[in-house]
């Protein structure tokens, strides 16, 4: 119980870990404890809200590559917390941008990016693979592919 308090109390003082840009961007120079506590105590509607804004998501997006139903993000109040499962795969998906924003240099163009079809994915928007572990490695073998020029 103490354990659970702590986590709450840890995840909330980091409440603005997705309010804007440079808190993605740099969300891999956040320790993996941190994230972890973050997850274990549950991502709050409200952060994920903010996380939406900073990728220029509409939840229905958001939905489909967290593979829950729209219904269940709209359902949720603002201070009201998704499962721990449900929670890393939003920090998956933070992470992942994250990465692709300090590749690309341009939270814009990379965001612009997901949203294009991509000879890579067999015509597939990076986004429609984010529904899946496998899909969203795929993605970030791509990213890597331009962080090392070998696309």
């Amino acid at each position: 119980m103490a354990r659970r308090k702590r986590e709450r109390i840890i995840a909330n003082n980091e409440v603005r870990l997705f309010s804007n840009y440079e808190q993605v961007a740099t969300l891999h120079t956040v320790s993996f404890t941190v994230k972890e506590t973050f997850v274990r105590a549950g991502i709050m509607k409200e952060q994920l809200t903010c996380l939406k804004n900073v990728l220029a998501l509409d939840y229905f997006t958001l939905s489909c590559m967290l593979a829950i139903t729209e219904r269940t993000i709209h359902m949720k109040k603002e201070d009201e917390t998704f499962s721990h499962i449900i929670s890393d795969r939003i920090m998956g998906i933070a992470e992942l941008y994250g990465y692709g924003y300090k590749v690309f240099s341009d939270g814009e163009r990379f965001n612009t990016w997901m949203k294009l079809p991509n000879r890579y994915f067999h015509g597939r928007t990076p986004i429609e693979l984010m529904d899946t572990q496998v899909g969203a490695q795929k993605v970030k073998d791509e990213i890597r592919r331009f962080e090392v020029g070998t696309f």
